[in-house]
């Protein structure tokens, strides 16, 4: 009904136009003014009725190949070689108006999931954020938790390695969500923080903070946590930050395990990240303190980062990095650290697609761990969208 109408209405403004227009370029013009018009209607209305307008669509995945050095002392390889669809994940968005938007993200890892299969079906993300003025915001909900680099920004064409690093992925440990509420403001001049209160660990099983990550299926919240962070990037090619965070009990004071100690956590990450001339050098340190494995030496676990790269163009990028890793650093134990190196190349087929290849070298303190236990080369395709 609308087209005929408006099809009408240009029809009958014909002859008029005929009538005032003085040669037969005025009526060529009086025409083309009138198209415009018949489309900006047509595209107002159908936008107007368009819910899909407000969906978005997003995601990342990565494929990797991880070869196990041969170790001759041993007779043969240590582990077997693998080949892992390692991650597929979808990000769903919904803008109810311009303020209040919905964020999710669905993640399978390991390509199956099941009754004896090595895959899970996450929901990683689920939340509403509002704009509660020009410079804040509040997010309700099931969301990435605000410390370190990668554990917010993970998508395989942002960093370098095939596999994420040992300290985000031991000692933060990423990828990790929670759920409950975060407040968040932009200072200016490239000032912001966060803060955040939300569901924390269980560790019932030991001292692994990995482990502990609940991912919040049915989990168990006696005792919550919060988190903090400040972050600068007024300078240009400069980020710098800084997060902590408290929790009462990472035993959450399980009514199942009575006389289960009450054991306090608390963990400081900081880092810096400075880019210049396609060179980036990165420093990064976290560490938990426990209070309640005293005698394990869990009682502090910790871990650092250096990493240089170098992007020679938009394409092809090289970097080095090492770590130094401690799960069990209480007392001086040192017979625990690894230190693990790891170099390799970057190349960009487009800006979200990533093919990369790096060799990753693993060694002990303990000079009964074998060192080429873990030594891998690894190749992997990566892609955002």
């Amino acid at each position: 009904m609308f087209k005929r109408t408006v099809l009408a209405m240009a029809i009958s403004a014909v002859p008029f136009a005929a009538q005032a227009a003085q040669s037969t370029e005025d009526l060529q013009k009086q025409i083309d003014i009138l198209a415009q018009e018949i489309e900006s209607l047509k595209q107002e209305q159908g936008g107007a009725s368009n819910p899909f307008n407000k969906v978005s669509l997003g995601g990342y995945g990565e494929i990797h190949y991880n070869h196990y050095n041969q170790d001759p002392e041993f007779g043969g390889k240590q582990s077997n070689d693998q080949i892992d669809a390692h991650r597929f994940v979808l990000f769903v968005g919904y803008d109810f108006t311009d303020s209040v938007r919905f964020f999710s993200e669905i993640e399978i890892e390991h390509s199956l999931s099941g009754d004896g299969k090595p895959g899970e079906v996450e929901l990683e993300q689920a939340y509403i954020e509002v704009d509660t003025s020009a410079n804040t915001k509040l997010k309700m909900g099931q969301f990435l938790i605000p410390v370190g680099i990668i554990n917010e920004t993970h998508e395989p064409d942002t960093f370098y390695g095939v596999e994420r690093n040992s300290l985000e992925k031991n000692i933060i440990p990423a990828t990790w969500w929670e759920a409950g509420a975060m407040f968040s403001q932009d200072l200016g001049a490239g000032l912001t923080y966060d803060v955040a209160l939300h569901s924390g660990l269980f560790m019932d099983d030991g001292t692994s903070v990995r482990s502990g990550r609940q991912k919040v299926a049915e989990a168990p919240a006696n005792t919550g946590a919060a988190t903090g962070r400040v972050r600068y990037v007024g300078i240009p090619g400069l980020d710098l930050a800084s997060s902590i965070q408290y929790q009462q009990d990472v035993n959450q004071d399980d009514p199942d395990r009575v006389g289960l100690e009450e054991v306090s956590g608390r963990l400081v990450e900081a880092h810096a990240r400075y880019s210049i001339a396609g060179v980036t050098a990165t420093v990064q340190k976290a560490r938990w303190d426990f209070n309640g494995f005293e005698g394990t030496g869990a009682d502090r676990q910790e871990g650092e980062l250096y990493e240089l790269s170098y992007k020679l163009t938009d394409k092809l990028g090289f970097f080095g990095r090492y770590e130094n890793i401690n799960l069990v650093a209480e007392g001086g134990n040192d017979t625990s650290e690894q230190m693990i190196s790891t170099y390799g190349v970057n190349y960009w087929i487009v800006p979200q697609v990533v093919v990369k290849a790096d060799v990753q070298n693993v060694n002990y303190k303990n000079p009964l761990d074998d060192d080429k236990a873990k030594d891998t080369v690894n190749l992997g395709i990566g892609w955002s969208f």
